[in-house]
C-alpha cells in the first residue's frame, strides 16, 4: 500500500494573517474586486453605479475574452481573494462561465448581489463549486419601503424568496446594511431579521456620489449625531472597503499624502469598463487594462496614487481628527470641486465621532481653520 500525502490545514484566520503579512513585506497585491457589469434588475436610490445601468452603455463593458485574460493575469500575480460584483453579477449573460473559470483558478471568491435573482438552478450550480462567501444587501425588511427604495415593485418578495433558498442550501452568505435617513427607524427590525438567519448584524453609513457626478444619492445621508448614536458599541463596516482603526489620540497627519488609507498597497479594483483603480471609489487615477497589462498598470497606478498630496491650505492637510473621517478624495472632487477639499458632512461626522470617542469637547475642523486664518490676519 503506497503512502498517501496529505496537505496540512490551518485555521482561516491564521492563513489570512500570514498572507497579509507576506503581502505587506513584499508590497504584493492579494485582493481584487472585479465589476462584471453595471446591469442590474433594480434601481436603488443610493446606488453609485446605477447611471451606467443603461443598455446603450452595455457595449462598453469588458468582453468575455477580456475578462478571461484578466483572470489569467490575476492568477499569475498571486491574487488570493477575488470579489465579483456589479451592478448585479447574475445579470451578466455569461456569469457562470466567468465564475467557473475563476473558481478553477483557485481564487477565494466573494460574490456581491442584491439577492433577488436566485433561482433553484442558480443555487444548485453554486453548490457544485461553492464561493467563499455571498454578500447580500439588506436595507429594509418591509415590503413597501423595500420596493420604494429599489423602485421595482415585487423586489421585496424576490429578495425574501432568494434568502429562503440560500438558507436551505447551506451556502455561506452574509447580510449587509446601509443605514440611511429613510431606514434609520427600521434598524432594530433589520437587526432582528439579520440575526434570525444566524448572521451578525453589520452596517455602514457612508454614501457616495454617483459615477456620473450626480449628487442625489447624498440626500439619504443620516444626520451626523444619528451616525454615532446608531453605532453605539456596534462597529460600522463596509464590505467594499478596508476599515481604518480609530486612534484614541489627536494626531496631525504624518504626511501630506492625499490617500491616508490602504490605497495603493494590496488591493485593486477593476470596473466594468476595464479601468483599474486602487479601490471601489478611487477615481482620481485610473489606468485602462485594454491598453496595458495588469502588472504594468498596477505599478503605474500605485506610483501615481502614492504620489498624490494635499496642496495649499486645505484643512484636511493638518486635521487632528483625520482618523475619524470617512472622506474619499474622489467624493470630494464630485461634491466640492477638488479632491483635496474637505467634505463638510464628513467633517461633521468626524467631529461627533471624535468627541464621543475621546469624551472631550473639540473644535470643529472647519471652525479651526477659520480661527487660524483670523489669527493670522490679526
Amino acid at each position: 500500500m503506497h503512502n498517501e500525502k496529505t496537505i496540512p490545514t490551518i485555521q482561516y484566520g491564521t492563513f489570512s494573517q500570514r498572507v497579509h503579512e507576506q503581502a505587506a513585506a513584499r508590497q504584493h497585491v492579494i485582493k481584487a474586486q472585479l465589476e462584471l457589469t453595471y446591469r442590474c434588475n433594480l434601481h436603488c436610490r443610493h446606488c453609485y453605479t446605477d447611471p451606467y445601468n443603461s443598455k446603450e452603455l452595455f457595449s462598453r463593458e469588458l468582453t468575455l475574452d477580456e475578462i478571461h485574460r484578466l483572470l489569467d493575469e490575476m492568477q499569475r500575480l498571486g491574487i488570493v481573494w477575488l470579489n465579483l460584483t456589479g451592478g448585479d453579477i447574475f445579470m451578466h449573460p455569461q456569469f457562470f462561465e466567468i465564475y467557473d473559470a475563476a473558481y478553477r483558478k483557485g481564487f477565494l471568491l466573494q460574490l456581491y448581489t442584491n439577492g433577488t435573482l436566485f433561482t433553484k438552478a442558480t443555487i444548485e450550480r453554486l453548490q457544485l463549486m461553492p464561493p467563499f462567501t455571498i454578500d447580500i444587501s439588506c436595507h429594509s425588511v418591509t415590503e413597501e419601503s423595500f420596493d420604494w427604495f429599489t423602485q421595482i415593485p415585487g423586489s421585496f418578495r424576490s429578495f425574501i424568496r432568494g434568502l429562503e433558498m440560500l438558507k436551505a442550501s447551506s451556502l455561506p452568505f452574509s447580510l449587509r446594511t446601509k443605514a440611511m435617513n429613510w431606514n434609520r427607524d427600521e434598524m432594530p427590525a433589520i437587526r432582528q431579521f439579520v440575526e434570525s438567519f444566524g448572521q451578525e448584524f453589520e452596517f455602514t453609513t457612508s454614501l457616495s456620489p454617483r459615477l456620473n457626478g450626480d449628487l442625489s444619492s447624498l440626500t439619504y445621508r443620516m444626520a451626523p449625531d444619528d451616525v454615532v448614536s446608531l453605532r453605539g458599541n456596534q462597529p460600522a463596516t463596509d464590505g467594499n472597503e478596508e476599515s481604518c482603526g480609530r486612534s484614541a489620540d489627536l494626531l496631525t497627519p504624518a504626511t501630506d499624502q492625499l490617500y491616508r488609507c490602504g490605497c495603493g498597497t494590496d488591493t485593486i479594483h477593476i470596473n466594468a469598463w476595464g479601468e483599474l483603480g486602487t479601490c471601489t471609489l478611487q477615481y482620481e487615477r485610473r489606468v485602462s487594462l485594454r491598453a496595458h497589462p495588469l502588472a504594468d498598470a498596477i505599478k503605474m497606478l500605485f506610483r501615481e496614487i502614492r504620489g498624490l498630496q494635499y496642496e495649499g491650505t486645505s484643512p484636511c492637510r493638518t486635521c487632528e481628527i483625520h482618523t475619524f473621517c470617512d472622506k474619499k478624495p474622489s467624493d470630494a472632487r464630485w461634491e466640492c470641486g477638488t479632491a483635496d477639499a474637505p467634505i463638510p458632512y464628513d467633517c461633521d461626522v468626524a467631529h461627533v465621532r471624535a468627541q464621543s470617542t475621546l469624551h472631550q469637547s473639540l473644535i470643529h475642523p472647519l471652525h479651526r481653520i477659520h480661527k487660524e486664518m483670523e489669527a493670522h490676519h490679526d
